[in-house]
């Protein structure tokens, strides 16, 4: 569904809308045709059979796929915990440092905190935010050596290691989080199924000579619904069903006024 990212959902929606019609349409109009070229075909039941065979196959098709984006959607959404946990605790953990080090820390993890909820909000800001997000890595972590080479080794400087360690850790789960997407062959089948389903609803449809074009319409609107949740849920930070960055939220709030 990579392919689909740059077009807005509601476009998306509209746009399958329109081609699964205009597939129904040319599937009747074969139909017509297939009649007055052979009329004792007119009301054959294995249109109906292949029609309801079709639909089962898509029907299961998006259960499939609703199953794998529904996965790696709740991923991301438990990433957000995860990050919000882990920055969450070397912010606490900076106050084992002394004078200005703890100070930087903590206004180096206010700005991560920041710089992660602007690119959730404005993704044309991912690629800037994964760049200061990795520069703030390495300022954190060259004050972890700092504090290192002045002799500070005890367990509760170990417990702060641990912690800047986490964070980095996590980063690099949030970027592979946003790479999981529904397989691409999966997608394109999932599509043309629908398109073909749709060809055979007009050939049944043409079986009494009166395209239904009302009840087409309907069973297109709620059957494209359905896939465009699929599409929905495979974007990782667009679209309607968002991944909530309240985790993040909550402790910037938090960090706005720091324990001491």
């Amino acid at each position: 569904m990579v392919l689909l990212d740059n077009i807005p959902i509601w476009a998306v929606y509209l746009g399958t809308v329109v081609v699964v019609l205009v597939a129904a349409e040319i599937g009747y109009r074969i139909g017509i045709w297939l009649q007055h070229r052979d009329p004792s075909s007119e009301g054959t039941p294995m249109t109906g059979t292949v029609v309801g065979g079709m639909l089962g196959l898509v029907a299961f098709l998006m259960a499939f796929s609703i199953g794998i984006v529904i996965n790696q959607h709740n991923g991301r959404k438990a990433m957000v915990v995860t990050e919000a946990n882990a920055v969450g605790t070397a912010f606490l953990r900076a106050g084992f440092l002394d004078g200005s080090d703890l100070t930087t820390s903590r206004n180096l993890l206010q700005e991560y905190v920041e710089v992660r909820l602007a690119a959730a909000s404005d993704l044309t800001q991912l690629e800037s935010a994964i760049t200061r997000s990795e520069e703030i890595h390495i300022q954190l972590w060259s004050i972890v050596e700092d504090n290192v080479r002045q002799g500070k080794e005890s367990d509760i400087m170990a417990l702060y290691v641990e912690s800047i360690n986490e964070v980095i850790d996590v980063h690099s789960l949030r970027l592979a989080a946003v790479d999981l997407r529904l397989p691409r062959l999966l997608g394109v089948v999932l599509f043309a199924a629908t398109l073909l389903s749709f060809l055979l609803v007009g050939v049944a449809n043409s079986a009494d000579g009166k395209r239904d074009f009302a009840a087409i319409l309907l069973f297109a609107l709620a059957f494209v619904a359905v896939l465009i949740i699929i599409v929905d849920l495979d974007r990782p930070q667009e679209g309607l069903l968002t991944v909530s960055q309240a985790a993040l939220s909550d402790l910037l709030e938090q960090m706005a006024t720091p324990v001491r």
